[in-house]
């Protein structure tokens, strides 16, 4: 069996040998694509443990060691969870919660409007009823508020006897909020993940791996994923008191939605938050959060969870809710324990989110028609555009562009804006910095996504500011793909033994597969943007091929005028089930003209 994987390689390096050789072409997306590096001794170690050969590729690219091969596959959470204390300001806010909790006073919570806001929010507040906490929890209308704390909202909080203010997701950059309730005698603690400025807020506790005086290098954490840590700090010293007459609540089944937030705030997926989607996903298959098993039916998925329904279908509903209906509509859905209700609820989300992909897809055509060759940072700006899916339209900018893109929401004076990047560049880093010119009202972010306010009038001034943050290098058009696959390997088997390195997202991209020399027929759009075609290979292998978005794309137009030459195709695999049968099918990524 050895013999045969090491012939499988032998047989690899030569066509690996071969590649290299070949002259480079650029892709239709204007890219050029390579071979992922990859470690051939570490290789050959999977090989002699008889694991698939192109898994043993995956895993020697990713530098897993091969005696660690079963803790990189199931990382088990209780082995690898640091103390929480090790977060700066943990002990200290955590003796602060539990003073009021035993006092019996009333805690506000003020959480964001995103996906991991609202995970976070349901999070704690899950967490307090439980325990039997008097609370109130709050989430800000992303058009009438915007991004934050405000005192509005702080005050209503107070005036609802909150004594203790616990802000999710937000707050690290809220100086006069902060103060403004410090006047009030109401202590606030904010549990964060974004990055600060040259100061902090006179907060009680800051609790925020990304601040500069923390030293636990947990800086890929999600609020979500901070918001975990804060509930594992607060049962343990609420178990040394003696807090739980009738048990404590069991943390393992919020993890679910701890893996919610961290896949879909875009954070790096490290060894710890790999742990945390993992087992959020086997508590979300077997145990689910009822808000989100009302999601799941209303979409029709009822195949088992994977991360792609958390950032594909569960994410985008939740979101809805703060982008173009109500914002807090996701964290009461997570927080329902009425099944006709969340039904409702759920039902709801779901117009609103076919609502905002209309709203998103008129704005990305203007906003790509603004797009200048030449602008290493894209930002693009104009009446009318919908605050709720700026932040979409970024990201578009970025996937089409492959450049930070920020995308501004005007007003008659305070506009808003979304940012997106791309792996090398921080965008939390650059709006801090211009937040601290004072070109901005206020903003944050992290590495990946962000967002500000700024005054109309200063909206040529920043894009001046932008010009040398950035500049786009070779390896921006230097992509990498993990193995050279043919059509006569593509079966479930296959698609099972890649899958096993999932969860994907930054830091653990899905895999992608060269596949030569394809022929290609029977295109067509399918779902108004999409295009669907039969790829067959020079050995007579045939499959079906998916290529999602690309209707007025790079790629969509290439198909639309396709002339019948052969081309190599960069895809994903993708697993389709329809009329009760399984079949495997190719996700394009990207195709190379040959």
């Amino acid at each position: 069996m050895v013999n045969f994987y090491m012939q499988i390689k032998a047989k690899a390096n030569e066509e690996q040998l071969k590649k290299k050789n070949s002259e480079k072409k650029i892709s239709v997306k204007k890219q050029y694509w390579i071979e992922k590096h990859f470690n051939s001794n570490k290789e050959k170690n999977f090989l002699e443990k008889q694991i698939n050969p192109v898994l043993s590729r995956l895993l020697s690219s990713r530098n897993v060691e091969a005696n660690n091969f079963e803790d990189y596959m199931n990382p088990k959470i209780k082995n690898i969870l640091p103390d929480p204390f090790i977060l700066h300001d943990m002990e200290i806010a955590t003796n602060k919660i539990v003073e009021i909790i035993k006092e019996k006073k009333k805690i506000g919570i003020f959480g964001d409007y995103d996906v991991d806001g609202s995970t976070s929010t349901a999070l704690l507040s899950k967490y307090l009823r439980e325990a039997g906490v008097e609370f109130e929890f709050y989430i800000p209308d992303r058009i009438k508020e915007g991004y934050g704390p405000n005192e509005d909202a702080f005050t209503r909080l107070v005036d609802s006897n909150c004594e203790l203010i616990i802000t999710l997701d937000c707050g690290t950059t809220a100086f006069k909020e902060i103060d403004f309730t410090n006047k009030k005698g109401v202590d606030v603690i904010v549990i964060d993940h974004h990055k600060q400025g040259k100061e902090l807020p006179k907060a009680f506790a800051i609790v925020n791996p990304n601040k500069q005086s923390d030293n636990s290098n947990l800086v890929n954490l999600c609020a979500a994923g901070v918001t975990f840590f804060l509930l594992v700090s607060l049962n343990r010293e609420l178990k040394k008191i003696n807090f739980f007459k009738d048990g404590e609540p069991n943390l393992i089944f919020f993890l679910d939605l701890v893996a919610l937030g961290t896949v879909c705030d875009l954070v790096k997926i490290d060894h710890l938050n790999r742990a945390f989607i993992k087992q959020g996903l086997r508590i979300l298959n077997h145990s689910p959060n009822l808000g989100v098993s009302s999601i799941l039916k209303e979409s029709k998925i009822d195949s088992e969870v994977t991360d792609y329904h958390l950032g594909f279908v569960i994410g985008p509903r939740i979101n809805a809710g703060g982008r173009v209906g109500k914002s807090s509509l996701g964290a009461e859905l997570l927080l329902c324990n009425e099944n006709k209700i969340a039904n409702v609820m759920a039902l709801r989300l779901g117009e609103f989110n076919n609502l905002r992909k209309k709203i998103e897809k008129a704005v990305e055509i203007k906003a790509v028609g603004m797009v200048h060759e030449n602008d290493q940072i894209i930002c693009v700006n104009s009446k009318n555009w919908h605050p709720g899916v700026i932040g979409i339209v970024a990201s578009r900018l970025v996937e089409k562009f492959n450049r930070p893109s920020i995308v501004i929401s005007e007003d008659e004076k305070l506009c808003r804006a979304s940012c997106r990047s791309v792996l090398n560049f921080d965008i939390g880093d650059l709006i801090v910095k211009a937040v601290g010119e004072g070109l901005l009202l206020n903003g944050g972010g992290h590495k990946m996504a962000g967002g500000f306010t700024i005054l109309k009038e200063n909206i040529e001034q920043f894009k001046d500011f932008l010009s040398d943050k950035y500049k786009k290098g070779a390896s921006e058009i230097l992509k990498e793909y993990d193995y050279v696959l043919r059509i006569t390997n593509l079966n479930i088997c296959l698609y099972d033994e890649v899958a096993k390195l999932s969860p994907f997202g930054p830091g653990n991209v899905k895999p992608r597969f060269l596949i030569k020399n394809c022929n290609l027929s029977f295109i067509k759009v399918v779902g108004n943007n999409h295009h669907s075609l039969l790829i067959e290979d020079s050995y007579g292998n045939r499959t079906r091929g998916i290529a999602f978005n690309s209707v007025n794309q790079d790629i969509g137009n290439f198909l639309d005028s396709f002339s019948g030459e052969t081309v190599d195709l960069i895809a994903t695999l993708r697993k389709n089930e329809w009329n009760n049968e399984v079949s495997i099918q190719l996700q394009i990524e990207d195709i190379i003209s040959s």
